[in-house]
């Protein structure tokens, strides 16, 4: 459901591309961008069928540089 790529629709009526996702200790995280704002982005865990948005600021740190890090791989 949440694929590099795939568009979603969440919460805000807003879609959203997956830009990236990455696994760590069985937490699937995302990195998305609204398709009409490209300034709204969204850096979330995925839980279900929903996306938590990351708010603590360690956890976020850690997870956009790894993010940053696979995206610069490719």
């Amino acid at each position: 459901m949440f694929e590099k790529n795939s568009l979603i629709t969440l919460g805000d009526n807003n879609e959203y591309v997956v830009v990236d996702k990455y696994i760590e200790n069985d937490i699937t995280y995302v990195f998305l961008v609204d398709i009409n704002n490209n300034s709204n982005i969204i850096y979330g865990k995925v839980d279900g069928d929903d996306i938590v948005v990351i708010s603590d600021p360690d956890e976020l740190k850690s997870i956009i540089k790894k993010i940053d890090d696979d995206l610069h791989v490719q």
